[in-house]
């Protein structure tokens, strides 16, 4: 018996997480994200990993340096 095959696996891209409590919630990063991969929380915002594609507009455009790069 053949073994079952499984799906190819696909390289995870850096993304940005949103560092909560430095967040201002200005809104600038929501506005720049080609990928509308910034959510807004009931405190500060979120990247959904599953729309990022760790172009880093976001980054460039926080005024408070609340996002950075991280490996996930």
């Amino acid at each position: 018996m053949t073994p079952p095959m499984t799906p190819p696996m696909t390289p995870v891209a850096m993304m940005p997480p949103v560092e909560v409590l430095a967040c201002q919630g200005c809104g600038a990063c929501l506005l720049t994200c080609p990928e509308h991969a910034i959510v807004p929380r009931a405190r500060g915002l979120d990247v959904r990993g599953d729309r990022c594609t760790g172009c880093g507009e976001c980054i460039e455009v926080c005024p408070v340096d609340a996002i950075e790069w991280t490996d996930r």
